[in-house]
């Protein structure tokens, strides 16, 4: 179905620096059919939950959060482009932004990325950015942690957003190798050193909020994982609060 206009409006407002595609690439974006999940909203509402495409191929993702007061919503964006496209002078590409540029400049990578950003909208008035209110927790995690981790193999920080398609949450973490998983059972490790936790970032209604901990309501098991619930020896997540 068609974007809906409060997502595209969005999208096409913000600066090209911020998500590094000029508005013309987000206009070819927005201008396909989409994939749209409409999700309940605070006081009856509606948000949505927005992607080109499906997998690792979207162009952009979009995620919309109703207010409690009527003309507050909060967004979260990631938007990507085609390295290949960027190199060949692409004119949807406009004048590349620096920051594209460079992460394309790298060997073997195919897309740029802005990353995860976050804008809070009152009505009538510009989307103001947010995103460093959703970084990781420093109350739990910290460079010198991911320095260690990644120095054992671990991935990088990047947020699990499973639970974005009915809850307005997501929680960053770090995933160790499968077969070399941590050996600590300290926090912030969990899942029996299969992850590390970074921080929840929960939408209140008013804003997005980092925290430690939250209830099972926020964060449901996965059924793919049914050992999570109850917790079995070594499988805790001392993060999520029966």
């Amino acid at each position: 179905m068609p974007v809906p206009a409060t997502v595209s409006n969005l999208l096409l407002s913000l600066p090209a620096h911020d998500v590094l595609a000029s508005v013309a690439l987000r206009q070819r974006y927005i201008q396909s059919v989409v994939l749209v999940q409409q999700i309940p909203g605070a006081a009856g509402g509606r948000d949505y939950l927005v992607a080109d495409h499906e997998g690792a191929t979207y162009g952009f993702w979009i995620r919309s959060f109703q207010g409690v007061r009527a003309g507050v919503t909060g967004y979260l964006v990631e938007v990507r482009g085609s390295c290949a496209e960027l190199h060949a002078g692409d004119p949807t590409y406009g004048i590349p932004v620096a920051e594209a540029v460079r992460q394309c400049a790298v060997t073997g990578t195919g897309h740029f990325d802005s990353g995860l950003r976050a804008y809070r909208v009152i009505e009538g008035h510009p989307p103001e950015d947010v995103t460093e209110s959703i970084a990781p927790d420093p109350a739990v995690f910290n460079k010198a942690m991911l320095e260690h981790y990644a120095s054992l193999g671990a991935s990088g920080v990047f947020a699990l957003d499973e639970n974005l398609h009915k809850l307005p949450i997501f929680r960053w973490v770090v995933e160790f190798d499968p077969e070399n998983p941590s050996a600590s059972t300290a926090p912030p490790i969990f899942d029996n050193g299969h992850f590390a936790h970074a921080g929840f970032v929960v939408w209140t209604g008013e804003h997005f909020e980092r925290r430690t901990t939250v209830p099972r309501s926020l964060w449901p098991c996965r059924v793919a994982r049914p050992f999570e619930c109850p917790p079995q020896a070594g499988h805790e997540d001392q993060f999520v609060i029966d």
